[in-house]
């Protein structure tokens, strides 16, 4: 039973599923997604603002893994620290990302900006 755990968590390591990514996730790689956009640039935020989710869909960097989606946490006030700009290599078209955390800074990921709402700076 042991041998067969073992060789599980080798598998996994394996393949690259890490502790923080849900296997679910994992699941949702795409080598397409990874090659088809280009990271035009990628700035720091001077200061960190306050957004809440339309639509739970954050991503890992450069848009590789897409993290399970959360219902309640479409509810929780996320702050977003940085910023980039992507170029679709198929559509041709760029789209601006913000990569947000939750205050307790256990979560986080990249996020469409137009998924975003700006919330209460105070909550």
């Amino acid at each position: 039973m042991r041998i067969v755990r073992l060789g599980m968590v080798v598998a996994l390591l394996v393949t690259g599923v890490g502790l923080t990514v849900s296997t679910a996730a994992a699941d949702q790689y795409s080598a397409r997604r990874a090659t088809s956009v280009k990271v035009l640039w990628r700035r720091p935020l001077k200061q960190q603002h306050p957004y809440r989710l339309r639509r739970d869909d954050r991503y890992s960097r450069h848009l590789r893994v897409r993290y399970a989606r959360q219902r309640h946490w479409q509810d929780r006030v996320w702050l977003a620290d940085a910023h980039q700009k992507v170029y679709d290599r198929y559509s041709h078209k760029t789209a601006i990302y913000d990569h947000l955390r939750d205050r307790q800074g256990k979560s986080g990921g990249w996020v469409w900006r137009g998924y975003l709402v700006p919330a209460p700076a105070n909550r």
